[in-house]
Formats: C-alpha cells, structure tokens, sequence
C-alpha cells in the first residue's frame, strides 16, 4: 500500500515544490535588515504548517484522515469523490501563471495598493465572471482590508513599486 494514493501524488510534488521554495523565501529572508525581515519571515513560517498539514491529508495515514476530517469535514476518499475531474490542459494552467506573473510585474512597477483593486477586479471579472457591481465591491473591500491592516493596524509600509520611487510620491 503506498502512502499516497497514485492520483493525489502530482498534488503532493506541487506541495513539496512550494515547500521548498518557501524555505529559500525564509533563508534570503535572513539577509534583510531585521526591520524588512519581520514581515516575510511572518509569512514563511505561518506557510509552512499549512503546507504540512495539507500534504498530511493527502496521505492514507489515520492522522491524515483526522486532519481532513477537522477542516473539511469529510474524509479524503469523499473529497476524491466530490471532485472536479474537468480536464485542464497545459494552456489553461500557462494562463494562470500568466495572471500571477501579471501581478507580480504590476507590484513591482506600482507597488500593492494600487495593483490589488486593479487584479482583483480584473480576476473577478474576467475569470470568475462575477458581475461589475461585485467585482467592484470585492476589489474595493479587498483594498480596504489590506490598507487597513498593513498601513493602520501593523503600521507596516507596503511596497510603493519602482515607479513610484523613480516619479516621487
């Protein structure tokens, strides 16, 4: 019996890809200054038990099974039969990456207050083909969330972009 089922192990290789790139995210985290650290190193090590957790639920084990009971309420074997089995070809997934490159070219030229509306209306619009209405609200909320918590609450300062630093804010 193999730990994890043949048809959930490309999943588990896409978790111990992101797994490791994680751990190179927190290992150049190290090189900032402990000011500009605090916020990547926060992210890194919150990823990495989810990571665990999620790969976990992708095994035959019993704590496995508890794990995906807990949070799913369900077994994997009922997630396996609840699941979308739609094909998706090579092209779709490249358009995706395509959005998330998108977005991470959009950040570093204009930095993450202006970028996030713009993406999330955009992937709620044209991806999710939500309405304008509720693309509008959710990109707004979104902005709203994010200002708040960084710029507010952490009194953390998001990243202005290149642009901004060339043309002055």
């Amino acid at each position: 019996m193999k730990l994890i089922p043949e048809h959930r192990q490309p999943t588990a290789w896409f978790l111990l890809a992101i797994l490791l790139t994680i751990v190179a995210f927190i290992a150049l985290s190290y090189t900032y200054k402990p000011n500009d650290r605090a916020f990547p190193l926060m992210v890194g090590y919150t990823a990495i038990p989810i990571i665990l957790l999620d790969f976990l639920t992708l095994t035959k084990t019993k704590i496995g099974q508890k794990i995906s009971v807990f949070f799913s309420a369900k077994t994997s074997e009922q997630i396996d039969q609840e699941a979308d089995t739609t094909e998706r070809g090579l092209g779709k997934e490249l358009v995706v990456f395509l959005w998330m490159g998108l977005l991470v070219l959009g950040i570093y030229l204009f930095g993450f207050l202006p970028i996030t509306p713009v993406f999330v209306f955009c992937w709620m619009k044209y991806r999710g083909a939500y309405s304008v209405r509720m693309s509008i609200y959710s990109a707004v909320s979104t902005l709203a969330f994010i200002y708040i918590l960084f710029e507010v609450v952490l009194q953390y300062e998001l990243y202005a972009g290149v642009l901004m630093e060339i043309f002055g804010t």
